[in-house]
């Protein structure tokens, strides 16, 4: 065997190690957005445990990817199938997920999202005046979320390397006159009136009357918005719902979008694959994500439930933050 051969052979074998680990057993994600301050910033790569919630099997195995660049031929691909993991997803768990939207690109080439998972398959979450509840108890959140507040100053200007220095600030940069608007931790919130300058802190809550159809289910028979949501049920595989035409503005689009069903509405019977249905049975599991930066996240309060065949793994830890300073 020549010399390049048993380099080309090492090379072969390097590529099918690193194939087989980036598919079933952890791969790199760098984050983009900044919709997971303050647990995790710009610009920092996390490592995406696999193993965690089970390894996907690639669904167009004729892909190739590298940052957040994708190409793939579509000419053969496989259903969804999962080994089992070693734990299942928990609440409050950094989650790595294809989004599910725009439904005409393959489960694994949609874009890839890091949120925190808040509800979970079987519960029934309310948001009320920006706090998160879980079957009606107060979700215990981390002491990272990010809420969106005024800080009213006596005029003068308020010391930007001493406001720097307060763990977990983030300021979304608009001014006016004396009133500053940032994304704060709670805990932090209290912390500013400690300092001079400083003569009111308040946390903006959005008006439950308020409306916009960005928000999910995106009908305007449901009025909510980032701070006053639900309540709504998170399905689970298994569970059922009745056909009404309440239901069915939340659950439409994944029972015919995540589920390959077609529905028809016909003189207030519903009917799927063109039969007669007055209930409908989850096949798979969905949750409910959010991001820490509370006030500058696209999350489900825009888009809805994340389907179990989404999921890529778990965040397990920063590689490298670029806010390390």
């Amino acid at each position: 065997m020549t010399t390049i051969n048993k380099i080309l052979q090492i090379l072969f074998f390097a590529f099918i190690i690193w194939l087989f680990t980036k598919i079933f057993i952890f791969q790199t994600f760098q984050i983009y957005t900044p919709s997971m301050h303050n647990s995790m910033h710009e610009g920092d790569f996390i490592l995406v445990n696999k193993l965690a919630y089970g390894p996907r099997f690639p669904i167009t195995p004729l892909s190739l990817s590298w940052g957040n660049q994708h190409l793939f031929l579509d000419w053969i691909k496989l259903p969804y199938l999962r080994i089992p993991g070693y734990s299942s997803v928990k609440k409050n768990d950094i989650i790595v997920f294809n989004l599910p939207i725009p439904n005409n690109l393959p489960t694994d080439e949609l874009t890839e999202y890091v949120k925190r998972c808040v509800g979970l398959p079987g519960d029934s979450i309310l948001i009320d005046n920006g706090q998160v509840f879980i079957n009606g108890e107060k979700l215990v959140e981390t002491e990272n979320i990010l809420f969106n507040y005024t800080i009213t100053s006596n005029g003068n200007n308020i010391d930007s390397i001493v406001l720097n220095k307060l763990r977990n600030y983030a300021p979304n940069n608009r001014f006016t006159g004396n009133k500053h608007h940032v994304f704060i931790s709670e805990n932090n919130a209290d912390s500013l009136l400690n300092l001079k300058d400083i003569n009111f802190v308040e946390k903006n809550i959005t008006p439950k009357e308020a409306y916009s159809s960005k928000y999910f289910p995106n009908n305007a028979a449901v009025k909510w918005n980032i701070d006053h949501f639900g309540p709504l049920y998170i399905p689970k595989q298994g569970d059922s719902i009745v056909l009404d035409n309440k239901n069915l503005i939340f659950y439409k689009k994944i029972i015919e979008q995540h589920e390959n069903n077609t529905v028809e509405n016909k003189n207030d019977s519903v009917f799927i694959n063109r039969k007669y249905a007055k209930t409908y049975t989850f096949k798979m599991n969905y949750f409910f994500v959010l991001g820490d930066n509370r006030y500058n996240s696209i999350d489900s309060r825009y888009w809805g439930f994340v389907p179990e065949n989404h999921l890529i793994g778990k965040a397990s830890f920063i590689l490298y933050s670029s806010n390390n300073k």
